[in-house]
């Protein structure tokens, strides 16, 4: 520690740092960064995290034995100088238990129908609603899944798809993704 760095009491002793107080909180983030090595790889660019961390992150999906568990402590440091506490509130909420809940997934599907029937409040309440959701890309979904819907109602009935169209499953999963806004209470 150097003369800078040191703080001092009212008394004029140097304060230490509580060594296993230090050592708790690493044990949590390497608990951590072991979770975050179950995410598949293509997950790592949604967390707020640097591109080292995240090359570090899929390098460490490789090893084992004694390069792990050194990889682990280096992967602890690197953690350790991010924000913590928004990592993982960005990997709860790209692994919420109930990021497929039912009644999530049915508010979707109205979302997306009232979208193909152009309703005109539903832009209001998707901004309501999500933290920052891209627009001109939902519009384009929208369009695209409304053509596809159309081509599909001039065929045969036995010809059509059963299966939603794949423009309506990209958006589908794309507002499945979306953060919801801190201040919507649903």
């Amino acid at each position: 520690m150097s003369e800078q760095e040191k703080q001092y009491d009212e008394e004029g002793r140097v304060i230490r740092a509580n060594r296993s107080e230090e050592k708790r909180q690493r044990e949590e983030i390497k608990t951590f960064v072991q979770e975050l090595l179950t995410l598949p790889s293509g997950q790592y660019g949604l967390l707020p995290i640097t591109e080292t961390l995240q090359a570090a992150l899929i390098e460490g999906k490789r090893l084992q034995g004694n390069a792990f568990k050194r990889h682990l402590n280096y992967l602890t440091r690197l953690l350790d100088e991010h924000d913590v506490e928004a990592v993982r509130h960005a990997h709860e909420h790209i692994n919420h238990p109930f990021l497929n809940d039912g009644a999530k997934m049915q508010r979707i599907q109205r979302e997306i129908e009232r979208l193909a029937e152009n309703d005109p409040e539903i832009v209001g309440e998707l901004f309501a609603r999500y933290a920052d959701p891209d627009l001109q890309h939902i519009r384009q979904l929208t369009r695209e899944m409304q053509k596809h819907r159309e081509e599909q109602a001039k065929l045969e009935p036995e010809q059509r798809d059963r299966k939603p169209g794949k423009h309506q499953r990209q958006l589908q999963k794309y507002l499945q993704t979306l953060p919801l806004n801190e201040y919507y209470q649903d």
